[in-house]
């Protein structure tokens, strides 16, 4: 059974045109059909243990919203409590170093080509290299329409994190 960990920008853009103006009509299909997969497939999904990711889903979707990824968000933390359901989400402890509290002993910190990544996406990285240690397997990380992750593409896959983007040719 595979696992990914997904970015927030994937159930924004699920969410529309209100949501992500920038989205292009083919992308928000594509987030909305790999959700879908996502939540009646076998693929697991991967959080940190302090609810980090889940704060940050928080912080960008509407728990009491109709949108596409607000819906998905929605079940994905019902799934969290539901008897049985727990096995679909796993949550893998991640150890944050002093400070601001977005830098994380798992994140590949002495990689000078990954000095500028984006401090608020190190605990999607960090999430994927544990499960990856601690499970024995890669665990992609699914993105849509975020520029920010493209330039650290290969940076990231010399440690063994892979991301998958969703929109990258629904021109």
């Amino acid at each position: 059974m595979g696992a990914v960990v997904i970015d927030t920008n994937v159930m924004v853009v699920a969410n529309g045109k209100a949501a992500a103006p920038q989205a292009r009509c083919k992308c928000i299909i594509r987030c909305r059909a790999r959700l879908a997969e996502i939540l009646s497939g076998s693929e697991r999904i991967l959080l940190d243990d302090k609810k980090r990711i889940i704060q940050e889903y928080r912080n960008n979707l509407n728990e009491k919203g109709r949108g596409f990824g607000d819906r998905f968000w929605q079940e994905l933390v019902r799934r969290m409590w539901r008897e049985g359901e727990q096995e679909k989400v796993i949550r893998v402890h991640v150890t944050p170093l002093e400070g601001n509290g977005t830098d994380f002993e798992e994140f590949p910190n002495d990689d000078a080509s990954l000095k500028d990544f984006h401090k608020k996406d190190r605990k999607f990285v960090a999430v994927a290299l544990v499960y990856q240690r601690d499970f024995g397997q890669e665990a992609p990380i699914l993105k849509a329409e975020d520029k920010g992750w493209e330039e650290f593409r290969d940076a990231l896959a010399t440690h063994g994190v892979r991301v998958d983007s969703i929109c990258e040719d629904s021109r």
